[in-house]
């Protein structure tokens, strides 16, 4: 598990009006909840093979409604020293999704798509992707 503070989108997340930030005694940890349903929001790192890399992003980018049909059974493999990364933020009861997904390019993980949140079903049918 990562360290939410640590991800690119951190200021995005304490930006969003849904969610609620925790700090606790001296600073030294720091948690997000997702408001509407009180549900702790932990962040991961993913990497990703160009294929499986290029798949989620045309996923992400697809209209809400096609996704389903595009996810299917697909469960994409991580890797270690991927091409891409994805950082994400998943609420503990899988209602809010945050995803940001990084292609490495120039020797650094450049960023691929902007932060993109999603809620409820959508977060829970995207939210097997990620597990």
């Amino acid at each position: 598990m990562a360290n939410i503070k640590n991800l690119q989108m951190w200021e995005n997340i304490c930006a969003d009006a849904r969610i609620r930030i925790n700090k606790s005694m001296f600073g030294l940890r720091t948690t997000a909840i997702y408001g509407p349903t009180n549900s702790i929001i932990d962040a991961n790192t993913y990497e990703y093979s160009p294929e499986d890399g290029k798949h989620i992003k045309r996923i992400m980018e697809m209209p809400q409604e096609k996704m389903a049909e595009a996810i299917n059974d697909y469960q994409p493999k991580t890797t270690d020293y991927g091409n891409y990364l994805a950082e994400v933020c998943l609420s503990r009861d899988k209602h809010f999704l945050a995803v940001q997904l990084f292609q490495f390019m120039k020797l650094n993980y450049e960023p691929a798509t902007e932060v993109l949140v999603f809620e409820d079903k959508t977060a829970e049918m995207l939210a097997h992707l990620f597990a």
